[in-house]
């Protein structure tokens, strides 16, 4: 079994009170995701932290901090390990 390509087109088309819709697409190299790695770090520099797993390409996060930068991004991953993480997609609640 081969890791997951990389991640691709995140992006956050709907938001609201503190929580954020966001999806993207299936890598189209590497192995078969088993599932979905979804981090997020404050802007410009905050450490990468998991915030939710997901099995299909879409995630509603709620609780998430309001009126700071917020970048997300999505890492494929399967029992042989991680893909390459996704673009990053910047937001504020």
């Amino acid at each position: 079994m081969a890791i997951p390509g990389q991640t691709r087109l995140l992006e956050a088309p709907r938001q609201g009170d503190g929580w954020v819709f966001i999806d993207w697409k299936a890598p189209v190299d590497g192995g078969a995701p088993s599932a979905y790695k979804v981090m997020r770090r404050e802007r410009p520099a905050g450490a990468w932290e998991d915030v939710a797993t997901a099995v299909i390409t879409e995630a509603t996060l709620v609780e998430q901090p309001k009126g700071k930068e917020l970048e997300y991004r999505v890492i494929a991953i399967n029992k042989a390990g991680e893909g390459e993480p996704s673009n990053t997609e910047m937001v504020v609640l």
